[in-house]
């Protein structure tokens, strides 16, 4: 295969920073097998990548609106400077043969997003919010000019549900959508780490070793399902007299979260460390990973923890169920809201048989999805698309 000249374009490229980690994974992967890799943002967390060539994009920061629209100005200026074989658009960008939309369909975000909120006042002012703000048609308007240009050759959907969504939202015929499925660092998440970092990180958080231990991470509390979480965790803890402890890695509102979970009687079985960059060490230490998010494309940390050996519980708005074989490894449930599924899905894989079986197989689950196919795939799409 030719060597190809590449641009990746997306808004900020800070890969310690949840999904973004895969880009520089994709660029540092294409660099290597001989490909000329170009890197656009408009911020960036390492502004000299040693594997790739990166480009900061000049763009008028406040309103939104004006953003996304200087955004799109600038990269269509820049690319144009350029001779590039594959463009692959990540956001808000219309110059592009290539559209990944990691972070999902925006009409099935915005369902989901107002299905996480329970207060009816909170629900009104960010209804009002979000339908009062010209950014909203914008990005709408954008979207669908993105799944329907004739420049777009291929859609890349990084999960079956994203793939539908842009299916049932915008009509795309699925022969213009490649499901690449996403993935993760296999060699840092592994289940061996679990023999490294269990008893240090426990004893660090005070967590005995017989404990059952919880894991959640996330920057978006409210819609990643915190809150449901903890109405489970009170059940089984207060009601039920379970040993359980819950580790909450992630940023968001910590403060009214820890009041939550005093007010159920919980504060002192739930640990809130905010961001770290030694995440590996975390899932080591837990039991089980529980994400009841309300919208995910493909969540990241759904995949780290099935390579590092736990047992998953998610629900099906997260494109990171499409991994789940059975319920050997998994749970899906059907409603993020319903804190009682919930409970009954985390007590089934307290049993430590079972999380014992399902360390022998949730690896294996992973990797199929493994990087190097990924990067092969994504390879395939390109290639399609020159070949044309």
């Amino acid at each position: 295969m030719r060597r190809l000249k590449i641009a990746i374009v997306l808004n900020r490229f800070f890969p310690s920073s949840g999904g973004q980690s895969y880009f520089s994974f994709l660029a540092s992967e294409l660099s290597k097998k001989g490909h000329e890799v170009y890197v656009f943002a408009i911020d960036a967390e390492d502004k000299n990548p040693k594997d790739y060539k990166l480009v900061l994009v000049p763009v008028i920061k406040r309103p939104k609106f004006l953003r996304i629209i200087s955004f799109i100005l600038a990269t269509r200026r820049i690319l144009s400077k350029h001779e590039f074989d594959i463009i692959h658009m990540v956001d808000e960008g219309l110059t592009m043969n290539v559209f990944n939309p990691h972070g999902g369909v925006e009409k099935a975000y915005l369902k989901q997003e107002f299905a996480s909120i329970d207060n009816r006042l909170y629900y009104l002012l960010r209804w009002l919010r979000r339908y009062l703000s010209p950014s909203h048609y914008l990005i709408l308007w954008l979207q669908k000019r993105q799944f329907k240009g004739e420049k777009v050759k291929k859609i890349i959907a990084i999960s079956q549900m994203v793939k539908e969504n842009i299916q049932r939202y915008y009509g795309i015929d699925e022969s213009k959508i490649a499901y690449v499925f996403n993935t993760c660092d296999l060699n840092r998440f592994r289940p061996e780490n679990r023999e490294r970092f269990l008893v240090p990180v426990r004893e660090k958080l005070g967590i005995p070793l017989h404990s059952c231990v919880l894991m959640f991470a996330g920057h978006n509390f409210r819609l990643k399902g915190l809150k449901v979480l903890l109405r489970a965790m009170q059940t089984l803890i207060v009601d039920e007299k379970k040993d359980l402890y819950l580790i909450v890695l992630g940023r968001g509102r910590i403060s009214s979260y820890k009041r939550m979970a005093k007010k159920l009687n919980i504060a002192d079985r739930v640990l809130f460390l905010g961001s770290v960059s030694d995440v590996e060490r975390y899932y080591a230490a837990s039991d089980i990973y529980v994400h009841p998010t309300f919208y995910d494309s493909c969540s990241l940390s759904v995949l780290e923890a099935f390579a590092s050996g736990l047992p998953v519980i998610t629900t099906k708005y997260n494109g990171a169920s499409d991994i789940i074989r059975s319920k050997d490894g998994g749970i899906v449930l059907e409603d993020p809201a319903d804190f009682m599924a919930l409970k009954d899905a985390i007590l089934y894989f307290m049993d430590e048989g079972r999380r014992a079986f399902a360390r022998k197989i949730v690896r294996k689950w992973m990797e199929e999805f493994g990087p190097e196919r990924n990067i092969d795939e994504t390879l395939k799409v390109y290639h399609e698309i020159l070949t044309r």
